[in-house]
This record gives C-alpha cells, structure tokens and sequence, in this order.
C-alpha cells in the first residue's frame, strides 16, 4: 500500500511530499511542485479553488505520486494556537472535556473550531495541586472544512491534518541534542506567511504565525523600481545570488532592507516574550527554512541584529533519495520542502 502523502498547499506553490521506510530507514521516493498564480491562496487561505484543484491534478501527474491519501498542512490566522495549563487528568478525559475546559480561554467559540493539543509535560501548584500544560490548536471549522473540500474535489484523500509549523518542526529536528537549558527557534519563511516555533529537541513551546514573507519583499521592490511582480520577483532572486554585488543605496537594496527589518521586529517579539517566560529556555540559535528564507541578505542581517547564531538546516538531512530528482536538485529546493516532508513523516506515525 502506497504510503501516505504530505501535501503543502502554499501561496505560491502545491508541494507534495511522499517518503517510505527502505532497507536502512527513511526514503524520499517521490516529490513534486506546482505553482499557483498569484493570489489564488491568500495568507494560507484558498482564494480560487479551482485554480488550485487544477494545480493539484498537475501535481499528481507530473510527479507520478502513488496513491491518494494525504496529510493536508495548516498555516493562516483562523488557527489559534495557546498554551495553557488545566488541571491534571488522563489524556482520554483531557482530549473529551477538552472543549469545556478551553471555553472562553481562545478567540474562537469552541462550537465553532476544530480541537487539538500538544501535551508538554506537568508542573505541580504552589498548594500541591498537579497540572498538565498542553498547547491547545484551535482552527476555525468553517476554513478547515474549504481546504479538505478543495482537496476532495482534486480526488485525494485527506487522512490527516497538522499545522504546517509542526510539520516543518517535525522535518527539522538537528540531529544533534540541545542541552536541558537551551532552546532552538525555527523560522518557516513562506510566500506570505513565516512560522515561528520554539522548541527544545523537537518538544515545542511557542508557535506564531505572522501573515508575512517573501512576496512582501517582492512588493517592495516592485514599488521602488516600478515593475511588474514578475519583473520584481526576478530582480529579488537576482540580489540573492551568491555572486551579486549591488551598492547599499540600491533602490531595490534599500527597500529589501525595510522587509527585512519588518520581519526581524516580529522575531524579535516572540523571542521577548518566550524569554519573559521562566519555564521556556533560552533560546540560542535559530535554524531558517522555507522558500522564501534565502531573500537577499536575511540571515545575515538576524545574526547581527538578534545576536544569534543563525543556521539553515534541511529537512533531508534523515532521508535517502530515491525520488529521482539528482542530490543536487533536491538540495537547491530543500528549504522549500520542509512542511510537505513534515507531513509525510507525521502521517506514517
């Protein structure tokens, strides 16, 4: 039987994912993209369906995907993540009182949202009372409902659902261990949405979805040189070639500069606010992925303005190629492929 495929539905892009465990452990055998006219998905969510029922029937064929049953990743502002801590008790009645122990604690009337969590671990009160911390998921049932339509009438099979910042935490775990006293944050750059996610050694303990990314950049530089998107795009992907050289008071130069600084100030407010936590750790690295990670100048700008040592993991570091694609190919697209293999490996446990 085919094993299970993780399908990223981004902004800019379909990209699926399909890994099967071989003689000396996990393999990626087929990977596939497809892109989506611009504004087809808008922040994660499905603007045109049948645009992107189309791109997901192209997906299936040109990548010669086996089997129809999919892990669908989430990642836009009607999924409300908290983390909370209720009184202990076994997870069975955790998970069916969930609803009415949650109540008025998220944005979303919980008659309304599709429920999960995460469990963390257990503390125990000033008075000896015992506690469970979890992370409560909550996504607005109404959304959820569109995307799995959307991927019905593509003729797939849903099996799962996961967030995509799980799903990219999940594919980007270091193989190396974080002391007791560390934490990592992972920062998920996508077309129009960056997921942040603390965590220590793959437990998480703060995730975030801020509604910006690369095709903010491309934004800016269309507005300051007066181009068309596509002429834009190109001058940005242009700027990040390892061999480009470009005066600091480019215009373009200059208005990638103010994105960069935009997205770092919404970094740096999660890092505040995990830091005021007493029960987090400190983080001390970041690890930067996703497709629109490698915009001009980035990472190099987070190291000097958050003091951190910053690393572009990948998500194949675990993996063998049997997919077809040369090792250096799937190198290039790596960062790209984070949530899709993410949801790959989360539907085969």
């Amino acid at each position: 039987m085919p094993a299970p495929i993780g399908l990223d539905i981004g902004s800019s892009a379909v990209r699926a994912a399909q890994i099967k465990q071989g003689r000396h452990g996990s393999e990626l055998e087929r990977i596939g993209t497809v892109g989506l006219p611009a504004g087809s998905v808008r922040d994660g969510e499905i603007v045109q369906p049948g645009v992107v029922i189309d791109a997901l029937k192209h997906l299936w064929k040109s990548a010669r995907l086996k089997g129809r049953k999919v892990s669908v990743g989430l990642a836009n502002q009607q999924v409300v993540v908290r983390r909370l801590d209720l009184p202990w008790m076994p997870e069975d009645e955790l998970r069916a009182s969930l609803p009415l122990q949650i109540d008025g604690m998220i944005p979303i009337p919980v008659d309304e949202a599709v429920l999960d969590f995460c469990y963390l671990g257990e503390r125990e009160g000033e008075d000896g009372q015992r506690f469970v911390r979890i992370l409560v998921i909550a996504a607005l049932r109404t959304m959820v409902d569109e995307i799995l339509a959307v991927v019905r009438q593509a003729k797939l099979e849903p099996v799962g659902i996961d967030l995509d910042a799980f799903a990219a935490l999940r594919a980007m775990v270091p193989p190396d261990v974080l002391a007791d006293d560390a934490a990592e944050l992972l920062v998920d750059v996508g077309s129009t949405v960056t997921d942040l996610v603390v965590h220590q050694n793959g437990s998480p303990h703060f995730v975030r979805t801020v509604l910006f990314g690369g095709q903010n950049v491309t934004r800016a530089v269309s507005q300051a040189l007066d181009l068309e998107h596509e002429e834009a795009e190109a001058v940005k992907l242009a700027l990040a070639a390892p061999a480009a050289v470009t005066p600091a008071d480019d215009p373009a130069v200059v208005a990638i500069g103010g994105q960069t600084r935009q997205l770092i100030d919404e970094i740096r407010s999660s890092i505040d606010y995990c830091t005021a936590q007493r029960d987090i750790p400190a983080i001390t690295r970041i690890v930067l992925t996703g497709g629109a990670s490698r915009w001009p100048g980035l990472a190099a700008e987070m190291a000097v303005q958050l003091g951190l040592d910053i690393t572009t993991g990948s998500p194949l570091h675990a993996l063998d190629n049997s997919s077809g694609v040369n090792d250096e190919e799937l190198a290039a697209s790596a960062p790209q492929l984070a949530v899709a293999v993410g949801l790959a490996l989360g539907a085969q446990s």
